[in-house]
């Protein structure tokens, strides 16, 4: 869990107020640290505010899950943190396939000559308007190919930052586009931001920035920015 251990510590805490868990019944002693342990293990890639709104939901009812397995009985354990915390992915797991946006299906001119890529790529160079999210990412390939492009690590690195706000940008959006779950849309950019602060992207992330910094990169060869 790449948030701290201290944060993890005060959303458990709060957590065990709202399901009504006593005092004199909290976990302490080698009972915490096993806590502590198991959620670290086994639930490390959820941010302490996704445990949080884990419990929340199933407090209030919003997850495929008993109300005999919501209700704590003065026992805070493992099992009882699996059972919120895996209902909640079965949740998340859904809410994400909704975020996700299908992709606009592009002409598909993969086998072709040096030539014809020329010409495809001179297509797009005459658009008047062009659209960085709909450039074919094989373009990236074929100019790197050709050695039409000349792109060193330092300005490499720079399209990487510029491609990851944009990403970032793009999630913040989502937060509050019609048609969009929010809470999800909240998750994913929580999920990112940590990331961010770790600075390790994995994954889906990695990858749409990775994606758009090549896109980038063939935008400003298009619209002869980057010569």
């Amino acid at each position: 869990m790449k948030s701290t251990v201290e944060e993890l510590k005060q959303v458990l805490r709060r957590v065990m107020v709202k399901v009504g868990l006593r005092a004199n019944n909290l976990p302490a002693g080698e009972e915490k640290d096993l806590l502590i342990e198991h959620i670290i293990t086994n639930y490390g890639n959820h941010t302490p505010e996704e445990v949080r709104l884990a419990f929340d939901m199933a407090i209030a009812g919003k997850l495929d899950i008993e109300e005999k397995n919501v209700i704590c009985y003065e026992n805070f354990s493992c099992l009882y943190f699996s059972n919120i915390m895996n209902a909640y992915r079965v949740w998340a797991k859904e809410q994400h396939k909704q975020l996700v946006k299908p992709m606009i299906a592009l002409p598909e001119k993969i086998d072709l000559n040096n030539e014809e890529r020329l010409e495809w790529i001179n297509e797009w160079k005459q658009k008047a308007d062009i659209v960085i999210d709909l450039i074919p990412l094989i373009f990236y390939d074929y100019l790197t190919g050709m050695n039409l492009l000349n792109i060193d690590s330092k300005t490499k690195w720079q399209y990487t930052e510029n491609a990851t706000q944009q990403v970032k940008a793009l999630l913040q959006q989502d937060t509050n586009t019609k048609g969009v779950n929010p809470t999800a849309a909240y998750i994913a950019l929580g999920k990112f931001n940590e990331m961010e602060k770790s600075g390790v992207f994995e994954g889906e992330f990695k990858g749409k920035i990775l994606n758009r910094a090549k896109r980038l990169i063939v935008y400003d060869y298009l619209t002869g920015n980057n010569g």
